[in-house]
């Protein structure tokens, strides 16, 4: 069982005997990564041999117009990718952020840019992920020591919004993805491997 901790990083549970869970392994990457752990989930397969662990942080909201500047060139919630072969030796091999220069809207006062959720359910070694005014950002993590892009989305703002939030991700049976807005706004995407329609 995997689960993470606001601002502690992660922990792997074994819950082999339900009345007396365990932590198997910890790793605490906060700091340097000032934002707080979302989700945590392992990569169904070993890539290169090894056992691979997927987290992702929430992009916190700025509660005032000052909070919003002083923010301003430190880094925002990403994706963080970690070797967990040996639960006595967690080790980090990579992150995955998207550039404040990849959106529009990425410095939209009020707004989240940040990274804050993902797919819990790999598709082969995509990872489905969503910035709130960064969109929709598809990473394959094949090499799990370079994450790659393979794709993205980036909804226009509706609603009288000045940019969008994008919440959530889930992609069905048939490979269809639906993206939730955090406050109006729903897409239904189709990835073809190469493009999003």
């Amino acid at each position: 069982m995997w689960a993470s901790c606001w601002h502690g990083g992660f922990h792997i549970v074994d819950v082999a005997n339900l009345r007396q869970p365990k932590t198997a392994a910890s790793y605490n990457y906060h700091p340097p990564f000032p934002e707080p752990t979302h989700t945590v989930m392992p990569v169904p397969v070993k890539l290169g041999g090894r056992r691979i662990a997927i987290a992702i942080d929430e992009e916190d909201q700025a509660q005032s117009a000052n909070e919003e500047q002083a923010r301003r060139g430190r880094p925002h919630a990403g994706i963080s990718i970690f070797d967990v072969t040996d639960y006595a030796n967690v080790k980090p091999l990579s992150l995955f952020e998207v550039s404040e220069l990849d959106s529009p809207f990425s410095r939209t006062p009020g707004a989240r840019f940040g990274a804050h959720q993902f797919h819990e359910r790999m598709v082969g070694t995509l990872v489905f992920a969503v910035w709130f005014s960064g969109g929709l950002r598809i990473v394959d993590v094949a090499d799990p020591s370079s994450p790659c892009e393979v794709g993205y989305f980036i909804p226009e703002p509706v609603g009288n919004r000045p940019a969008p939030q994008s919440n959530d991700v889930v992609l069905d049976q048939n490979g269809l993805i639906y993206m939730v807005d955090r406050y109006v706004g729903f897409d239904v995407l189709e990835f073809d491997g190469g493009r999003l329609m």
